[in-house]
């Protein structure tokens, strides 16, 4: 685990002085070390859930990709906003990705469900598209963009004990959603692969 290395965190984590001074590598390697070892920990097991929930629906490919396009994210709202000093943790990422996640399924004409769990011989996100789409992507996402909404009003209180840059979560939603409503319209200009 890298929070463990001796010094890597305070190496990687995001500083705006250094920034500026060319360490455009922070970006990214900030939101892989954390501010201490409970939030390490906080965000790993956050990651290891959301990435077991979605394994029966959707592929490996992506979920990188939402995954992808929440780091962007949340890089760039750190690295536009002067206001943000310092920086480290993956939780706006995590938050794209569940988020993104959600719309990806949302746009699904039918959902696995339960039967997703039994192992099958088609790959995740290959089954057929068929009934009316399902509402528990709608509600999750409803969740999600409903924290995030109280956490930027500062009506949701920190459990840490230092000061949480609620912007990440919120840039790593935004991004999150562009980047499945992206993958969404590739897919339906892609002409359909033939068969042999």
């Amino acid at each position: 685990m890298l929070q463990l290395w001796p010094g890597l965190p305070a190496a990687w984590r995001f500083e705006r002085a250094s920034f500026e001074q060319g360490a455009w590598w922070q970006l990214l390697s900030a939101q892989w070390v954390h501010l201490s070892l409970p939030h390490a920990l906080a965000n790993a097991a956050s990651l290891l859930l959301i990435a077991w929930l979605l394994r029966p629906w959707l592929s490996t490919a992506i979920q990188c990709s939402l995954l992808a396009g929440a780091v962007v994210g949340v890089a760039a709202v750190i690295a536009l906003d002067p206001g943000c000093a310092y920086y480290a943790g993956f939780s706006g990422a995590l938050h794209g990705w569940f988020g993104g996640a959600a719309v990806w399924l949302a746009g699904r004409r039918s959902s696995p469900g339960l039967a997703a769990l039994r192992p099958t011989s088609a790959a995740p996100d290959e089954t057929a598209d068929t009934g009316p789409p399902p509402a528990w992507p709608w509600i999750m996402l409803a969740l999600l963009v409903l924290k995030v909404g109280l956490e930027s009003a500062g009506l949701l209180p920190s459990a840490w004990s230092f000061m949480v840059y609620w912007p990440s979560h919120a840039a790593g939603l935004a991004s999150g959603l562009l980047a499945a409503c992206l993958m969404r319209a590739g897919a339906r200009l892609m002409p359909p692969a033939r068969g042999a």
